[in-house]
Formats: C-alpha cells, sequence, structure tokens
C-alpha cells in the first residue's frame, strides 16, 4: 500500500504529533508498505524525517481554502502515487481532501487534540471531505458528537508508545542532583493550554515543604514568560528548562514522578513515554488521562484545574518515598500491557486498508 503522510506544522514546531507521524511512517515502511511523508519545506518534521532516510516531499501550504494548495496537493498525490491520505491538521485535510476526492483517492484525517467547532467549514469537512476520521481519545470523539458533527466514520485508536531502553542515572548527572532527592518532570510544548505556569505556582507552594528539584522538557513560544516566572517566584535553582529533547524517552525513568497540569489534552504521549520507563503520574482528569489513569492507578487523577487538590497530593507522594516506588512497575505494566505502540499502529492499519476502494 502506498501511503501519503501530510503534516503542515509550522516550520519550528515539534512536538507528540510531529513525533508521532515520524515514527509512524517508520512502521509501516517496516511492514513492507510504501510512506512518503510531506511537510513545510525546513521544517524540524522534514529535518528529522530526511535525518532517519524517509521519503519527504517538502510543500508550501496556503490558505485553508486556496486553490492553488489544492491543485499543489493534488500533484503531490499524483507523484507519490498514494492509494491513501492521511493527515493531521484541518488545513491539510482541506487541500488534500478536496484534491483525494478528484482523484478519488481516500482521505483519513488523525486528530491527536481538538480541531473541529460548531463553524459550518468544520461540519463541512467532516461530513463531505474526509473518510473517516481517527481521533485518540474518546473525550474527542464525545464532544464532536455533542456539537451534532458526524463524520461518515469516526474512530478512536489511543496512542502507543515504544518501551525506550533507559539509560540510568544520565538525567540526574546532568542535574547535578543525588538520588536523595525528589525528581520532578514535566514535557510538552511551552504554550498555554499545557499551563506550565500552573506547574511552576504549585512548585512555588512545594519549595519549602520538601526538597525536589524540577525538570521542563519542552520548547514553545511561552518559554521566556515562564522563564521569568520561574525568577519571580525564585524558582532558579529547583527549576531547569530542559529544552526540547529527543532523548527524553530514554531519560526520564531517573524521574520520580511525571507532573501533568495541561487544561486541554488529547492521549499525551509523553504521560505514556514516563509510565513506560516506570515513572508514576499524576495529572488533571482532562483528555484521555481518565481512560490512562483507570482503575488502581485512579488515585494519581486530580479534579481538572484543581491546583489545591493537586498540591495537597503532591505533598503527600513526597512524603512518602518508599510508596510512591512501589507504583513504578503498575504504570510500566499499564503502558507496556494497554498503551503499545505496536497494537496501536496496526489498528490505524486495519483503518487505512479498510478504505481502500478494493477492500
Amino acid at each position: 500500500m502506498n501511503i501519503l503522510l501530510v503534516n503542515s506544522a509550522a516550520p519550528e514546531l515539534w512536538g507528540g504529533g510531529e513525533k508521532w507521524f515520524v515514527n509512524a511512517a517508520q512502521w509501516f515502511n517496516s511492514q513492507s508498505h510504501s510512506v512518503t511523508l510531506v511537510a513545510r519545506p525546513k521544517s524540524k518534521l522534514q529535518s528529522r524525517a530526511e535525518e532517519l532516510n524517509l521519503d519527504t516531499i517538502p510543500c508550501k501550504f496556503g490558505g485553508d481554502f486556496d486553490p492553488l494548495a489544492m491543485l499543489r496537493a493534488r500533484e503531490v498525490i499524483r507523484a507519490s502515487r498514494a492509494q491513501v491520505v492521511l493527515t493531521n491538521f484541518n488545513k491539510e485535510s482541506w487541500h488534500f481532501g478536496v484534491a483525494a476526492r478528484t482523484l478519488k483517492i481516500p482521505l483519513v484525517a488523525r486528530h491527536g487534540f481538538t480541531l473541529w467547532s460548531k463553524k459550518f467549514r468544520h461540519k463541512l469537512l467532516a461530513e463531505k471531505i474526509i473518510t473517516k476520521l481517527i481521533v485518540n481519545a474518546e473525550s474527542i470523539r464525545d464532544y464532536y458528537l455533542s456539537l451534532g458533527l458526524s463524520p461518515r466514520e469516526m474512530v478512536v485508536i489511543p496512542n502507543g508508545v515504544d518501551v525506550a531502553q533507559q539509560r540510568g542515572g544520565e538525567l540526574r548527572k546532568q542535574l547535578e542532583m543525588n538520588e536523595s532527592t525528589l525528581l520532578l518532570v514535566a514535557a510538552g510544548r511551552l504554550e498555554s493550554q499545557k499551563r506550565f505556569d500552573r506547574l511552576l505556582n504549585i512548585a512555588a507552594q512545594s519549595k519549602h515543604e520538601f526538597e525536589f528539584k524540577l525538570a521542563i522538557f519542552g520548547a514553545g513560544p511561552d518559554e521566556q514568560d515562564l522563564q521569568e516566572q520561574c525568577r519571580r517566584l525564585g524558582l532558579e535553582k529547583l527549576v531547569s528548562f530542559r529544552g526540547f529533547d529527543p532523548n527524553f524517552a530514554h531519560v526520564v525513568g531517573d524521574a520520580d514522578l511525571f507532573l501533568l497540569t495541561s487544561d486541554e489534552e488529547g492521549a499525551p504521549n509523553v504521560v505514556l513515554e514516563a509510565m513506560s520507563a516506570g515513572v508514576p503520574v499524576l495529572g488533571f482528569n482532562v483528555g484521555s488521562m481518565s481512560n490512562i489513569l483507570a482503575g488502581e492507578l485512579a488515585p494519581f487523577l486530580i479534579e481538572a484545574k484543581n491546583e489545591q487538590v493537586f498540591h495537597k497530593r503532591l505533598r503527600e507522594l513526597a512524603g512518602d518515598r518508599a510508596t510512591l516506588k512501589s507504583w513504578r512497575a503498575k504504570f510500566q505494566n499499564r503502558a507496556r500491557d494497554e498503551f503499545s505502540f505496536e497494537s496501536s499502529m496496526r489498528q490505524y492499519l486495519d483503518v487505512l486498508t479498510s478504505v481502500l476502494p478494493s477492500a
């Protein structure tokens, strides 16, 4: 099967969605499918894909309804000999969706977070342009249905994660900290919906209660503001901004606890990467977190936006390191047993196969 993966992420953007597209391309190739990845010229996504020797096509994206962009998309589809197209954002779903329809080729859209509202253009995209929609969280599906959006077909496929070999001790060495100090980790794009400002406020409340170091992985438009907030709160010696680190999944196992304080999420890859390394996760009940932290892990799930309860639970966990350590195997088993990358990609392959005209 010839698969065209399209992601119009801005040149400087590298997040969970972009990482997923690269990993997905590698997996499809490993299953003897032919994959071409379309990205903006000179983008981080294009660079990373080329580093991994993936077939790539740089493509300029215009406005959502740009007819020239749709013509360019049509030429890309033809040049790649694609039998099916998988998109990420609404922009490429319009460009490549319209182009694919003229060529009678199916297009599947993947939403890693909420992209649609009550706007007419979203209803048109959902019901007339795309062939099938994949969302990575039941909460996204339920929200779309609550808006009256009725894609021709919509399925939920949770994100999956590969088990990364850990480099034990590397992160603590980089941070110049010993084993007796609690290591807290957070990760994600430094932007408003991730609410790292909230995380810093909680850290400020905790600095006189227990000894810790907080490592924040990621880059984004809010980085400078967050660093300034860190200085105002007197956290310079306790918080380390690590930037984007492609080795995050290999070093996160040093952490004692991963913290998620977002307002919105789909199914956060960084949470699953931390869990697969045996790191317990304390997070707000947003997106698919209620599915990830279900059952016996529910004590680590906090009511959305309730900073007071989050802080209290963090203080409790910090005060009983032995009990916190005893949770590591349970978190690791949940990630590896229920959120494996292999299982997730098998479901994607089934969906792409099902929409082929010959299927």
